[in-house]
C-alpha cells in the first residue's frame, strides 16, 4: 500500500505493521513523469510542488482538533508551529510538511511496539523532517541517520563553475517504536575477510586472532582498584588492572579464550566460530541505483 494515500493508511487497524520503508515525496519543486514500454508510454506523475492552500488549512485545523483531546497531536501541533515560524506560516515548507505529518502520525499508530520505519529524504527538507520524526516517534527512539551515496561522481559537464559541492547522497532517518525494537546490524565475513581477520590457528584447527593488547587495562585508563588482583601468578604492575573481572577471566581461561603459552606469556584469543560477524555502518556506499532491468523509467526510483 502507498503510504501517500492518507484514507487507506488511516482504515488499517492499529499496530498492524513490522516495517515501513517510506520514499516520500522531497519537496524538491519537481515535476516527475515516468515513461514505461519501449514506446515511452506516460505512467504515475508525481507532483513534487507544494503550496499553502484550502487544503493545507484544512489539515492543519484538523490537527488542532485533535490537540486538545491528544498529547501526542499537542506535541505535533507544537512541531508544526515551529516550523511556520522558521519557514514561514504559509511557505511551501509549511504546507509539504503539513502532508507529511498526517501520514506520519497514522504510520506511528499502525506500528507494531517493536517495529521500525526507514523515512528516505535528500537535503530539501531533511532538517525539518528530522524535527517532526523526533516529535511523533520521540528523541529516545531515534536510531541511526543513514547515508546512501547513490553516485560517486557528480560532474556535469556544465560551462558555468558550481556553486555547491556535488550532490551524490541521499538520507534515511531510522526510528524505532520503542525501545523492544530489535536489530541485527551484523553481516557475515567472506571467506577472504575470515582469513584476513583470524589469521591463525590453534591445536585444533580453529581460526582466532591474537587480541592480547585487551588483557590488561593501559596505564591511561586511569586505576581501577577492584581490577587489581593476581591470578594465577600473574598480575598487572599498573594500578588499572585487568581488562575483565576476576571470576569472567577465569571463565575465559576454561573457554580457551585466554591462554598460558609454554613461554609463560598470557594470549587472549578471539576465534572465529564466536564472531557474530562485521557490523554494518551508517554509511551505505555498495547500494546501486536502479539500472538494467530493474529500470521503470521513474526519474526518482530508489534500488
Amino acid at each position: 500500500m502507498r503510504g501517500d494515500n492518507y484514507d487507506a493508511l488511516r482504515e488499517l487497524p492499529d499496530e498492524c505493521v513490522d516495517l515501513i520503508y517510506l520514499d516520500p515525496p522531497f519537496n524538491s519543486n519537481q515535476f516527475y513523469v515516468a515513461a514505461f514500454g519501449d514506446k515511452g508510454r506516460v505512467g504515475r506523475q508525481l507532483r513534487d510542488i507544494w503550496r499553502w492552500n484550502a487544503g493545507s488549512e484544512r489539515a492543519l485545523q484538523d490537527i488542532e482538533q485533535r490537540a486538545f483531546r491528544s498529547a501526542a497531536y499537542k506535541r505535533l501541533l507544537d512541531c508544526i508551529t515551529g516550523v511556520r515560524l522558521q519557514a514561514g506560516e504559509t511557505s511551501d515548507m509549511a504546507a509539504y510538511i503539513l502532508y507529511m505529518a498526517r501520514r506520519l502520525m497514522e504510520m506511528r499508530r499502525v506500528l507494531r511496539r517493536a517495529g521500525s520505519i526507514y523515512l528516505h529524504c535528500d537535503p530539501h527538507a531533511n532538517a525539518y523532517l528530522r524535527i517532526l520524526m523526533d516529535a511523533i516517534f520521540g528523541e529516545k527512539n531515534f536510531r541511526n541517520e543513514i547515508t546512501w551515496e547513490r553516485h560517486t561522481s557528480a560532474q556535469r559537464g556544465s560551462q558555468h563553475n558550481p556553486k555547491t559541492w556535488g550532490s551524490t547522497t541521499d538520507t534515511l532517518l531510522f526510528y524505532a517504536k520503542s525501545k523492544s525494537t530489535p536489530l541485527n546490524p551484523y553481516r557475515e565475513l567472506t571467506d577472504e575477510e575470515n582469513e584476513a581477520k583470524f589469521p591463525l590457528k590453534d591445536e585444533h584447527g580453529r581460526r582466532y586472532y591474537d587480541d592480547s593488547s585487551h588483557i590488561w587495562r593501559t596505564p591511561n585508563m586511569g586505576a581501577r582498584p577492584n581490577l587489581c588482583y593476581e591470578w594465577r601468578g600473574y598480575r598487572n604492575p599498573h594500578p588499572s588492572g585487568w581488562r575483565l573481572s576476576k571470576v569472567r577471566l577465569e571463565e575465559e581461561y576454561h573457554k580457551g579464550n585466554v591462554v598460558i603459552l609454554p613461554t609463560g606469556k598470557l594470549q587472549r584469543r578471539k576465534y572465529a566460530d564466536d564472531w557474530r560477524g562485521t557490523t554494518v555502518g551508517s554509511l551505505w556506499s555498495d547500494i546501486n541505483p536502479a539500472a538494467g532491468n530493474e529500470r521503470i523509467g521513474y526519474p526518482t526510483q530508489k534500488p
